[in-house]
């Protein structure tokens, strides 16, 4: 099936999903950045409710945001013709959801639990756990492993947007 003809709507529909995307993310981001200076317990757990509401619309705009550049590459034939512009955006972005996971969610996680909210699992399990002290919720809300990973992800975007916009190679 050739997909060249599709090849407009189908970068309409990659931009758009990325904007979908960095928005809806925007909520956890903003929800960290509050959280550095937060320490009353229910306004924290209402944060990270908030953040973890939009798990499953991110979700869908990412996977929209992956399959839509996938079946772009493909009608702009950029794939196998040495446009390497793409294949390093996807290194990139791999690298950056990697880092996302012990830099950004593993702590934020921590903190949840901290709270005293529960994992889904415990959710089905009948099970609420503990909440943390006062002193262990600060120190875990000062972790620097979020900005850390809130900067790779920015830079990260920065250089993917550049590579996809100006294709130096």
């Amino acid at each position: 099936m050739d997909l060249t003809p599709l090849r407009p709507w189908l970068v309409l529909v990659h931009v758009l999903a990325a904007f979908a995307f960095l928005a809806i993310h925007g909520v956890s981001m903003g929800v960290w950045w509050r959280l550095r200076t937060e320490r009353e317990r229910t306004r924290v757990a209402s944060y990270l409710e908030l953040s973890a509401s939009m798990i499953m619309p991110m979700s869908v705009a990412g996977l929209l945001l992956i399959v839509s550049g996938i079946l772009a590459g493909i009608a702009g034939g950029w794939w196998f013709d040495g446009h390497w512009w793409l294949w390093l955006s996807i290194v990139l972005l791999v690298i950056i959801v990697g880092a996302m996971t012990p830099l950004v969610s593993i702590p934020l996680g921590e903190v949840r639990r901290a709270v005293g909210l529960p994992t889904a699992a415990q959710v089905r399990a009948g099970i609420v756990p503990d909440p943390a002290d006062d002193a262990t919720i600060d120190r875990l809300l000062r972790n620097p492993k979020p900005r850390l990973g809130a900067a790779i992800g920015i830079g990260g975007i920065v250089l993917i947007t550049g590579l996809m916009e100006l294709k130096p190679f």
